[in-house]
């Protein structure tokens, strides 16, 4: 019985140390520079999505409510926002639309009631500019 014991454990023992030793399916390096990335809400539903580029958020990226309703659009270009942003209200109206030049606000900013009524603007290059003097 003590054999018969011995030999389940050795074998036991040579397949854990077996599978931790995993061979790559393949010798090429990962040539893929572009993905998509997705992450979902608990419901299912898309929490975000976008691509990212050699490790770097790129191009369009959008953010959803759990009611799928769009809640954000951004654009970026080599890991920064760069270009229109956009913030939508759960009901689907535009709250705030404006733009991103390399991570910092610029020009003017639009923001809307839930309703859709234009609420008020605002002009951040010449924020910007105070800042810078």
């Amino acid at each position: 019985m003590k054999i018969l014991t011995l030999a389940i454990t050795l074998l036991f023992l040579a397949n854990c140390s077996s599978s931790e030793q995993t061979q790559p399916i393949s010798n090429k390096p990962n040539t893929k520079l572009t993905e998509k990335h997705i992450e979902f809400h608990p419901n299912g539903k898309i929490k975000i999505k976008g691509d990212i580029v050699k490790d770097l958020k790129q191009g369009k990226w959008e953010a959803y409510y759990e009611n799928g309703v769009k809640w954000s659009e951004s654009n970026y270009l080599f890991g920064k926002r760069n270009g229109t942003y956009k913030v939508f209200y759960p009901n689907g109206k535009l709250k705030i639309h404006g733009a991103y030049e390399n991570e910092v606000k610029t020009g003017v900013w639009f923001f809307y009631t839930e309703n859709g009524q234009f609420e008020k603007e605002i002009d951040f290059t010449k924020i910007n500019s105070d800042e810078s003097n």
